[in-house]
C-alpha cells in the first residue's frame, strides 16, 4: 500500500522530523566483486538529490565487511549525475548543508540488523570524488545475506535538516565598585597606616616550686580614617595615643586577646566574622564590639548568641542580668518572652531579689505585647513603640539614620524625640504656607 502525503500550505523550511526512502538491492548476492560499487537511482529528499552507493563486499573496509556512502547531487537536474559515474557537487551546496542521516537494515521480520546514524560531513575534495559520507565497515556481508527478502536487500535510509544548538549567552560579568576590597586591602597595611595598636596578653605558667607571666604584644596598623565611622572609639583613642614619630600614633590594648581585637578591627574595614568564630568568641565579641563603638558588630553578635542559646530555669537568670549590664535589648526581650511564656517555674525557682529595678518596664512590656498580639484589631496599639519588638525598633531607627544601640526605653525616647521634630518641623512650613 502506498501512501500519498498532500502539503496544505508552505510547510516549514526547518523539520526534526525524519524523512525515509527504502531501497531495495535486488539479487544482492550476485552483486559486484570486491571493489565494485552499486549506485541507486536518484531520489529527492528535503529538498536535495541523492544517491546511495553500496561496495556489497567493502570498499577499503575490513575484511568480510560491506561499506555504504550517501551522495549529494545537487538541486535540480542539472546537478544530478549522468550514466557514466558520479559527478562532483559544488562545495559551496555541500558545505551549506547542516543534516543527520542514518540507513537501517531490517530482516524479514523487521527485526533492525544494522542500524547507523551520522552527521552529513563529507570530505571536499575537486579530483577524487570525495563529496560523499557513509560508513566503511557498516556491518558484515553475512548480516546483510541472512537479511535479504527473497534475494532482496531492503534499506531504510531516514533524513532529518539539524536542531540549531542553542549556544547560551555569554555570561555577564558585572564589574562592582571596588571600594569594599580596596578598604580591605588596607587592614595592616603598615606602608599606609598612621595608627599601631599593640595588644598586650598575659598568660601565666606554673611548675611545682613557682609561677612565671609571660607578656606578649601583638601588633595591629590600621587608618584613622576607617575607624573614624567603623570604630569610632578606637578612633579617639588613636588621637590620645603617644606618638613613635613619623606620624604614627601608638596605642595600647590590655583588655581584650589578639584574636578578638583582630575580628573588631577586622571587622571595621568590612570583614564579615565567620560563623566559626562567632560560635567560639561570641561574648568576647560582644563585649569588644560594645568597649570599642563597633555598634553593628555588636548587634550582630547579639542576635547571633540570642538564637543559639537555649534558655532555662537555670540559667535564665544569668542571661538577664548579662543582657541589662551591656543593653543587650534583644536578647533581654527573648528573656521576657521566656519568663512570661514560664511564669509559674521561674516564680517558684528563680529569685529576682537583684535584678535591677529597670527590667521591670520590660517585663511589662512584654505583657503588653502579649495583650497586643491577642487582640491585633487595634490601630492605637500598632502605633505604640511601648509594644513594639526590639527588631522593629531597631529598623525603624536604622531607616532614619539614628542610633540603634541601646536599651529599649532608649530607643523609644530617640524615636519619640524624632517624631516631636518630624512634627514641629511641619507645622512651620505650614506657618510658611500661610
Amino acid at each position: 500500500m502506498s501512501k500519498v502525503v498532500h502539503d496544505i500550505g508552505t510547510p516549514p523550511q526547518k523539520s526534526n522530523c525524519w524523512s525515509y526512502n527504502e531501497l531495495r538491492f535486488h539479487n544482492f548476492a550476485n552483486l559486484t566483486d570486491s571493489g565494485v560499487g552499486v549506485r541507486s537511482p536518484n531520489f529527492e529528499c528535503l529538498g536535495h538529490r541523492w544517491i546511495v552507493i553500496m561496495w556489497p563486499r567493502g570498499h577499503f573496509s575490513e575484511d568480510g565487511m560491506a561499506s555504504i556512502y550517501l551522495w549529494c547531487r545537487g538541486d535540480d537536474e542539472e546537478d544530478a549525475p549522468d550514466n557514466d559515474g558520479v559527478e562532483e557537487t559544488s562545495a559551496e551546496l555541500i558545505n551549506s548543508l547542516d543534516i543527520d542521516f542514518g540507513i537501517t537494515v531490517r530482516d524479514s521480520n523487521g527485526k533492525e540488523v544494522a542500524n547507523r546514524v551520522l552527521q552529513f560531513n563529507p570530505i571536499i575534495d575537486g579530483t577524487n570524488d570525495l563529496d560523499s559520507d557513509g560508513f566503511r565497515n557498516f556491518t558484515s556481508r553475512e548480516k546483510l545475506l541472512n537479511a535479504c527478502i527473497n534475494g532482496s536487500l531492503i534499506i531504510e535510509v531516514r533524513m532529518k535538516e539539524r536542531s540549531p544548538v542553542a549556544v547560551p549567552p555569554p555570561l555577564e560579568f558585572i564589574y562592582k565598585n571596588p571600594i569594599n576590597k580596596n578598604i580591605l586591602k588596607l587592614f595592616g597595611d603598615e606602608d599606609t597606616a598612621d595608627v599601631v595598636f599593640e595588644v598586650c596578653t598575659t598568660s601565666s605558667e606554673s611548675d611545682n616550686t613557682d609561677t612565671k607571666r609571660s607578656k606578649t604584644i601583638v601588633t595591629f596598623h590600621a587608618h584613622r580614617i576607617i575607624l573614624q565611622d567603623g570604630a569610632p572609639f578606637l578612633a579617639e583613642l588613636s588621637k590620645a595615643g603617644s606618638s613613635s614619630g613619623e606620624g604614627i600614633t601608638t596605642v595600647s590594648i590590655n583588655d581584650v586577646t589578639n584574636d578578638v581585637f583582630k575580628h573588631v578591627l577586622f571587622y571595621a574595614y568590612g570583614e564579615k566574622i565567620t560563623e566559626e568564630d562567632m560560635k567560639s568568641n561570641t561574648k568576647e565579641i560582644i563585649n569588644a564590639a560594645d568597649k570599642y563603638g563597633v555598634v553593628h558588630l555588636k548587634l550582630e553578635a547579639e542576635e547571633y548568641y540570642t538564637k543559639a542559646t537555649t534558655l532555662t530555669i537555670n540559667n535564665v537568670l544569668d542571661n538577664l542580668l548579662y543582657a541589662d549590664s551591656n543593653n543587650l535589648a534583644l536578647l533581654k526581650e527573648a528573656v521576657m518572652d521566656f519568663i512570661l511564656a514560664n511564669g509559674d517555674d521561674v516564680m517558684d525557682k528563680v529569685s529576682f531579689d537583684n535584678v535591677p529595678g529597670g527590667v521591670v518596664k520590660d517585663l511589662l512590656a512584654a505583657v503588653a505585647r502579649g495583650k497586643v498580639k491577642s487582640n491585633s484589631s487595634s490601630d492605637k496599639a500598632a502605633d505604640n513603640y511601648n509594644n513594639m519588638r526590639v527588631a522593629t525598633l531597631r529598623k525603624m531607627l536604622d531607616e532614619k539614620g539614628l542610633e540603634v544601640d541601646g536599651s529599649r526605653e532608649s530607643m523609644i525616647a530617640l524615636l519619640k524625640e524624632n517624631n516631636d521634630q518630624g512634627n514641629d518641623d511641619d507645622d512651620i512650613v505650614d506657618e510658611n504656607d500661610d
